[in-house]
């Protein structure tokens, strides 16, 4: 076995899932998951989302029914030895088994390591049997109603040089000119600081966005409007965000300018030093960006000005009633 080719060891993954049963998958609800020649009760502990087989596009979902297919965090309860689908079809496949029937309802694939390396930050509570979350005596909705706002949190997301931080400013400005409670959190800010010791690898980016999420949720509790500017460049980072966030409004702007553009505005030479290979794993250059599929609102930097952006986004708040 090749060194970069060992299988991983755990109990959890992630896949994409065909159900085959007529009875819906119940995340949740105890399986028989068969790998190779194991088998091992499981369970589908979480459902990221749906995918649309007409258009393709990911869609929020409580459950699978036949035929349909998902993106699923699976957790078993002992450890199997796997790779990704990619890397290996035959350690990379399982079926799903009901446990009364014995009917095989649901096969999947193993998503790449890399794809599961981020769950446990995620899923997982926090360690201390003892801890408990207190309750001050102050609600959210008092704090919203002396605020005279609802507590929301809006993403800024798109591509380095796309406008993310100028426009979340100036936000901020317009609406504390309003009498409005609002703060920006700008990921670049929060990585000098919080997350200073996070690199810039898909598990380090998506740890940036989920810490900041959790910032933003602490900020909503106090009756406060988050404003988060970030690239957040993978799609089921910012799925996952908005589940942290929970019932109060969670608006993801989708700043869209070409890279082009964002190359001639980027004063850091961000991107000559990625084109260099100074910086790894740069999005729009040697990463991915996975542009937001149905975002409350796109606005093409590259066409309006700032304070027309900063118009559309406060239209945006009054018509979900957060002011």
């Amino acid at each position: 076995v090749h060194l970069g080719n060992v299988p991983r060891v755990d109990n959890r993954f992630e896949a994409m899932l065909v159900w085959m049963a007529e009875e819906p998958m119940i995340p949740g609800k105890q399986y028989l998951i068969k790998h190779c020649n194991r088998v091992a009760p499981g369970q589908v502990s979480n459902l990221r989302y749906q995918i649309d087989v007409n258009t393709l596009r990911k869609q929020d979902a409580s459950t699978l029914q036949l035929n349909e297919i998902g993106r699923c965090s699976l957790t078993l309860t002992q450890s199997l030895m796997y790779d990704g689908y990619t890397q290996n079809r035959a350690t990379g496949a399982f079926i799903v088994i009901d446990r009364l029937s014995n009917n095989t309802v649901g096969a999947g694939m193993i998503l790449d390591r890399a794809a599961s390396q981020d769950d446990a930050a995620w899923d997982e509570q926090a360690s201390g049997e003892h801890l408990k979350s207190s309750i001050g005596q102050v609600t959210t909705d008092e704090r919203a109603a002396r605020f005279g706002q609802r507590p929301a949190t809006i993403l800024l997301t798109g591509l380095t040089g796309a406008g993310k931080t100028t426009i979340g400013y100036a936000l901020e400005r317009r609406l504390f000119d309003q009498g409005r409670v609002a703060t920006v959190i700008d990921g670049q800010n929060m990585r000098l600081g919080l997350n200073k010791d996070l690199d810039f690898s898909d598990h380090g980016r998506t740890e940036n966005l989920r810490r900041t999420i959790e910032v933003a949720r602490l900020l909503n509790q106090a009756g406060m409007i988050s404003i988060c500017a970030m690239v957040a460049p993978s799609s089921d980072a910012r799925s996952r965000a908005k589940e942290i966030v929970g019932e109060l409004p969670f608006l993801v702007v989708h700043l869209d300018a070409p890279v082009e553009v964002c190359r001639r505005r980027d004063p850091d030479g961000m991107y000559a030093k990625a084109d260099a290979g100074e910086i790894a794993n740069f999005p729009g250059v040697s990463a991915p960006y996975e542009a937001p599929d149905s975002p409350d609102l796109t606005l093409r930097t590259d066409e309006a000005s700032v304070e027309e952006c900063v118009d559309q986004i406060l239209d945006l708040l009054i018509r979900r009633g957060v002011m």
